[in-house]
């Protein structure tokens, strides 16, 4: 089995590699570069070992997962070590052109993850540049193992999906922030049943839109006439709740887009 090395390996990193060996990948075949001390205790933990240049495989498949700033200098020292390197880049924003600028016999995809793939529950986008169909194939079928994958047939379309599912977890636990707030009164400040109840309650909505009804008719069925769900549902229609998730989602997409302008 090929190796694969993660080059940077913070919190999206992590999540992938979570969900790979939840989803059985063999921890020999996992491996790392990243200078931070924290960063690397946690792996440490997976017992996940770190990367030498000094044993590069032409087989290895690099992770590229730095901060934007650093990204196409670590694509460059990739490209050091090997004639043809297979890289996936995670990095958002970042257009494939500024990668090949600098090397271009590279077999390189962009992809973007999202951190639910610790849990084997990720949504990943796929775009290929340059690897091959076997580079491809292997790909997808890695990350599969994490979720589900989407092919993506334009790269412009890698931004709103970074803004729009990439960013997307976040958005619902800060929501959650003003919902647990009360709901933790209830519990009695019990952060246990807390957890509990919300992690009840998001199952219960996964299972409901499984189910294949419309959010519409979802709603339908929980909000009587003249009810407590109407009148919440009311409220967050005056106050603009919709419009202003939406600019936010926008907002997100927008930024991937000038990131790309930055470097």
């Amino acid at each position: 089995m090929k190796r694969i090395v993660f080059v940077g390996a913070g919190n999206i990193s992590q999540a992938v590699i979570e969900g790979l060996i939840e989803g059985g990948h063999s921890r020999k075949n996992l491996l790392y570069i990243d200078r931070n001390k924290s960063n690397s205790a946690k792996l440490d933990k997976l017992k996940i070992k770190k990367y030498s240049i000094n044993n590069v495989r032409s087989s290895d498949i690099f992770i590229l997962a730095v901060k934007p700033k650093d990204a196409l200098s670590a694509y460059a020292e990739i490209c050091s070590l090997l004639k043809k390197p297979k890289i996936i880049t995670l990095v958002a924003g970042i257009k494939s052109k500024k990668y090949l600028s600098q090397f271009a016999n590279v077999e390189l995809m962009r992809v973007m993850p999202n951190t639910s793939s610790r849990f084997k529950k990720g949504i990943t986008a796929l775009f290929n540049i340059s690897a091959s169909k076997v580079t491809q194939r292997e790909i997808a079928l890695l990350f599969k193992k994490v979720g589900m994958v989407l092919d993506i047939h334009k790269e412009s379309h890698l931004d709103d999906f970074t803004g729009l599912v990439g960013s997307g977890p976040a958005y619902f636990f800060y929501l959650l922030q003003v919902y647990e707030k009360r709901i933790i009164k209830i519990c009695d400040g019990d952060l246990k049943k807390k957890n509990l109840m919300i992690s009840n309650l998001l199952e219960g909505v996964s299972k409901s839109i499984g189910s294949g009804e419309t959010t519409d008719a979802l709603i339908k069925a929980v909000a009587s006439k003249k009810g407590t769900t109407e009148a919440g549902i009311k409220s967050f229609k005056s106050s603009g709740l919709s419009k202003s998730f939406d600019k936010g989602i926008a907002a997100a997409i927008k930024r991937s887009k000038e990131i790309s302008g930055e470097f």
